[in-house]
């Protein structure tokens, strides 16, 4: 019967926005060069002014073209003479420095100031809007260095709902069915919410997070069959955030995690008859008319262990050779992680089991082994957090001659808790 069920939701109602809609911001955002940009004049740390943004679903405001950057001398006006920009760097080369938006590198455009960036001064960036350098960016300390700063929204559609971002509305349900939870977002003129980019995805545990103490958050992903995957209201798959730990085996629905212990902005399948909090999402100022779009699906990719890998952003998952089968003797992996800005690395083992004392995994808070030691871990140890103290981690994972394990595995992830 629950197989029915889904079938029949494959063909959702869709939503077409009122045409000629005039763009606006929400938050006390205001609206320049098709952006909305705010300036908080509170002189911050990166990561708190980060935090800041985050709390309204914004990020730090990224600058792709000439035009971009003129907006941040435009919105700052003679305010204050320099603020952090969502822009994050690994290395001193513009094409290591990373959009806080996860919108790839400022290797296609970028207006450093001569010398810049230089990571040894600091790897956050840092806009001046005055004198000599004005319009440039320059290197700075991000904890040590506190300044003003500018967040970045995307423009949306004039509506009174109360979570407006980037032309949807959402709104939040206390715990119901699968089926029941879509039919209330139907009566709403919506359906269970579709994620389909990952500032999306960032928003939407943005606002659930301080709503519900819940786990576990129902989102409008189905899985009708294996590596089989559909939003219920006829969105392209075009983004996929299933947690890369789990193969989608035990139910046909889908929820978002909302906690450390419950994969934290990752989806997992669940059954359809469990009863979830669940927010429903609806175009801004909308009608229905009776569209029925064709769902696009596509597979989950599988991966790797990542043993001795290059860089590895958050989030993903590392795990020892051939895991969940024994691994080998006499290996030595490493596995570098990072973050994009100054946020912290929450590190999630899993089945951790190895051989007591002798097959090591090490975690160092930094991007060496020359960083201090978070912790040395052997022996049947089930789940287990390991948090950073900044956006870098090393992990290794040494074995001896004699006596295999399963071994384990770690997902990685974003995270600005304490």
């Amino acid at each position: 019967m629950q197989f029915a069920v889904i079938a029949f939701f494959l063909f959702p109602i869709f939503y077409t926005a009122f045409a000629a809609s005039t763009p606006v911001c929400t938050n006390g955002f205001t609206l320049i060069n098709s952006k909305c940009l705010k300036l908080y004049t509170t002189p911050s740390s990166y990561s708190a002014a980060e935090e800041s943004c985050r709390s309204v679903g914004a990020t730090l405001v990224t600058v792709k073209n000439a035009n971009d950057n003129q907006a941040i001398t435009t919105i700052v006006g003679s305010t204050v003479s320099l603020v952090w920009m969502g822009l994050y760097c690994l290395d001193s080369d513009p094409s290591k420095c990373l959009w806080d938006d996860s919108t790839g590198s400022a290797g296609i455009y970028s207006n450093f100031a001569s010398g810049f960036p230089l990571v040894d001064i600091g790897k956050c960036v840092y806009y001046s809007v005055q004198g000599a350098l004005a319009g440039k960016w320059v290197s700075g300390d991000c904890d040590n260095d506190p300044r003003a700063y500018v967040c970045e929204l995307p423009y949306t559609v004039a509506d009174n709902c109360t979570y407006n971002y980037n032309g949807f509305c959402y709104s939040l349900h206390s715990s119901a069915a699968f089926v029941q939870a879509q039919e209330t977002c139907e009566q709403e003129c919506g359906n269970l919410v579709s994620i389909t980019s990952e500032m999306e995805n960032r928003y939407i545990a943005t606002i659930e997070n301080p709503w519900t103490n819940s786990d576990w958050v129902y989102i409008g992903a189905m899985f009708p069959r294996s590596n089989a995957f559909a939003w219920i209201d006829g969105s392209v798959w075009s983004y996929n955030n299933i947690d890369p730990s789990i193969s989608p085996n035990s139910g046909n629905c889908a929820a978002i995690g909302n906690s450390k212990a419950s994969s934290y902005g990752f989806w997992v399948d669940t059954f359809c008859s469990d009863a979830w909090p669940f927010i429903c999402k609806r175009p801004a100022g909308a009608q229905c008319p009776p569209n029925q779009p064709t769902v696009t699906v596509t597979p989950v990719p599988n991966q790797p262990s990542y043993c001795n890998s290059t860089l590895l952003l958050a989030p993903g998952v590392i795990t020892s050779p051939n895991y969940p089968q024994n691994y080998d003797n006499n290996l030595f992996c490493s596995y570098q992680l990072a973050t994009l800005g100054s946020y912290k690395i929450l590190l999630q083992f899993s089945g951790f089991i190895t051989e007591s004392s002798d097959d090591i995994v090490k975690v160092y808070d930094g991007d060496s082994s020359y960083k201090p030691l978070l912790g040395s871990y052997s022996g049947n140890l089930g789940s287990f957090n390991v948090v950073s103290t900044g956006n870098t981690v090393y992990v290794t994972f040494k074995t001896d001659g004699s006596n295999v394990f399963q071994g384990f595995s770690a997902r990685f992830l974003v995270y600005s808790g304490s």
